[in-house]
């Protein structure tokens, strides 16, 4: 159970990182940095559930969608995007 419960939290970290990393508020290293992951397993988060690195608005766009789409799948509470550093 107790091993669960930190994959979600992992999971939960690295999707609010991407959170802000895709509204412009952090980097893709500052976000692995904040998840508390090292980058190549956050490469390997976004590899894996198909998630875009920034290049165009539209990679913004998915990006957020995805994150929510993920946080809600795992049910996640999405009110924790909305505490964030604007």
């Amino acid at each position: 159970m107790l091993v669960e419960k930190l994959r979600k939290e992992m999971k939960e970290n690295i999707l609010i990182a991407l959170y802000r990393y895709y509204t412009n508020d952090i980097t893709f290293e500052r976000a692995a940095e904040n998840a508390n992951v090292p980058i190549y397993l956050l490469v390997q988060f976004v590899n894996d559930n198909d998630l875009p690195i920034v290049h165009t608005d539209k990679d913004v766009t998915d990006g957020l969608h995805k994150v929510l789409a993920l946080m809600k799948k795992e049910h996640m509470d999405t009110r924790k995007l909305e505490l964030l550093p604007a």
